[in-house]
């Protein structure tokens, strides 16, 4: 579980960069959250993991691009949606490249009873990434150590062979992603690396590691309220 999750309260991120660190939080938020928080007036920004995929190979130079949805997993976005479809009037998608994502936020779709969702791609929500200063890098860092040894020292750390520095890289990824944000609701799929980033920069997660990480549909939730003051925490996908 999540159960040391904190929530982040921060504004303006880096304009000015005034960070305000959070108290714990009694437990993190999960989708079933989100209908209330649009209900006060807030919109959010949901940077959401993939669903379930079939074993990714370290191998693999393109971070298994082409990788499809298991069944389990297609059936467990659909069921994220049908949670999220009261807010069908006011949502955006939008997707890393890679397949596993697009198929993910096309079947958060359905699930919320928008089969014809228009999916934009974003690279920065895949291997375009400011978490990625050199992707093949990356590629290579994995490649070589395996995946949490690295993936831990750059959560803990904010530095490693290939990666951007976490929290400047942070800062660029939300001040792109923000603009682009106009509706009530976001799902924005991405990757569980991304997301822990994103959670640790905003002091909003876990210390992470293997017995503690980002589910299949688990989300970073950015929270904006009207006046622009952002809330950053874990959404679980229940």
């Amino acid at each position: 579980g999540m159960s040391g999750s904190v929530l982040g309260d921060f504004r303006a991120v880096a304009r000015p960069h005034r960070i305000v660190l959070p108290p714990p939080a009694s437990h993190p938020m999960c989708l079933a959250d989100v209908a209330a928080e649009i209900s006060r007036g807030n919109r959010v920004l949901l940077l959401m993991r993939h669903a379930e995929r079939p074993h990714l190979s370290l191998e693999d130079p393109t971070f298994g691009f082409d990788l499809p949805l298991t069944e389990a997993g297609t059936a467990a976005a659909e069921a994220a949606g049908k949670i999220l479809a009261p807010l069908a009037g006011s949502v955006q998608f939008r997707s890393s490249p890679m397949a596993r994502c697009r198929l993910t936020a096309a079947a958060v779709a359905r699930g919320m009873g928008l089969p014809d969702a228009e999916i934009p791609t974003d690279p920065v929500l895949g291997a375009g990434t400011h978490y990625f200063a050199d992707a093949h890098r990356v590629f290579e860092t994995i490649r070589d150590r395996g995946f949490w040894e690295p993936m831990m020292e750059y959560l803990g750390t904010g530095r490693c062979d290939g990666f951007g520095e976490r929290d400047a890289a942070t800062d660029a990824n939300e001040a792109h992603l923000l603009p682009l944000f106009t509706a009530k609701l976001g799902v924005f799929t991405s990757h569980d690396s991304h997301i822990a980033a994103f959670l640790t920069s905003r002091r909003a997660g876990v210390p992470y590691d293997r017995a503690h990480w980002i589910s299949f549909l688990g989300s970073a939730a950015i929270i904006i309220a009207p006046d622009g003051f952002r809330r950053y925490v874990y959404c679980a996908p229940r």
